[in-house]
């Protein structure tokens, strides 16, 4: 299987922004199952919305709310679990710098905690639904921490949400806007549109202002990879063989390859370490160790790192 690295970058760009688009009204600790906001904290669940009843009535909100208000807090538990663990809940104004992806482990590195709190509710035991109120006093990014205590054990889960509070910037708009221009262009020049309009000359000296900025290298690289016992499979620990070689098809040889990787909808990376265990010769390097432990869409990076140049590669991989 040969994959291209013009391909494999149009494909990735292709698969973020359809993440992006998933996930523009979930994040942090929220996500939307079957059209219900649900909160995670660690194994435990509970079904998660908010409601502003002075400004908005009964609509309900994931996260980000429209004004700074009165605003309700509810948590209605999947596990039962939960109805017998003291909950805490606090809002802090948002001083990470992650914005959206803050979690547990920024709050942690905060040197005082009490200082950017605008709320906190101490740990209490409340049967079936957990609700709690709040009226912010402006606008702006803030972080909602949930901490269950286990009552026999004394292990804290925590789950971590950052939201916004009124209109504080365009969100992933920019972005999604910035990806479709950039498919758009792919597709021009892939047809062979843009050469045609501006010549080989323009289109090579365009080509290079956008992608460069990208931290794309100039060295253009074609990996394949094979199996020699089949394709890939669950739970099952593989080695695979990757040849490397130029655009111009020479092989690349006494390069350092590191392959890492992971499922971007998931949010975790392999369940193992492969590396490369030989380099068999002719642009060919085993690699061991390779193990997927679930289906779905993978993503493995191929680093390679040559005497005069770093390439890196991107693997799409559907199981």
């Amino acid at each position: 299987m040969i994959v291209h690295r013009a391909t494999i970058f149009f494909l990735t760009i292709c698969a973020a922004l359809l993440l992006l688009q998933q996930n523009a009204s979930a994040h942090g600790g929220v996500v939307e199952e079957d059209d219900l906001c649900v909160i995670k904290v660690n194994y435990l669940s509970a079904h998660f919305k908010i409601y502003q009843p002075e400004i908005s009535g009964h609509k309900q909100y994931c996260e980000d709310l429209p004004v700074a208000a009165e605003s309700l807090f509810v948590m209605e538990y999947q596990h039962n679990s939960l109805s017998m663990m003291p909950i805490d809940f606090r809002i802090i104004r948002d001083v990470t710098g992650k914005g959206r992806f803050a979690r547990m482990e920024d709050i942690e590195l905060i040197d005082d905690i009490e200082a950017v709190t605008v709320f906190y509710r101490p740990a209490a035991l409340e049967p079936a639904v957990y609700t709690v109120m709040h009226e912010f006093e402006e606008e702006g990014d803030f972080v909602g921490i949930v901490s269950a205590t286990h009552p026999d054990t004394g292990k804290v889960y925590a789950a971590v949400f950052p939201f916004e509070v009124g209109f504080t910037g365009f969100g992933y708009w920019p972005f999604i806007v910035a990806l479709l221009v950039f498919i758009q262009f792919q597709f021009l020049l892939m047809s062979g549109r843009l050469k045609r309009w501006f010549g080989g000359a323009a289109t090579a000296s365009l080509l290079g202002v956008l992608l460069f900025p990208l931290g794309a290298s100039a060295a253009d690289l074609q990996v394949s990879w094979t199996i020699p016992d089949g394709e890939p499979q669950i739970n099952r620990i593989q080695s695979w063989v990757l040849h490397i070689e130029t655009a111009a098809g020479d092989a690349v040889e006494g390069a350092t390859v590191e392959v890492t990787g992971g499922m971007p909808e998931h949010n975790h990376g392999l369940p193992t370490r492969p590396r490369i265990s030989e380099e068999i010769g002719g642009g060919d390097y085993r690699l061991s160790g390779m193990r997927f432990h679930m289906a779905g869409y993978w993503e493995i990076k191929v680093t390679v790192t040559t005497d005069n140049d770093r390439s890196v590669v991107i693997i799409p991989l559907q199981l």
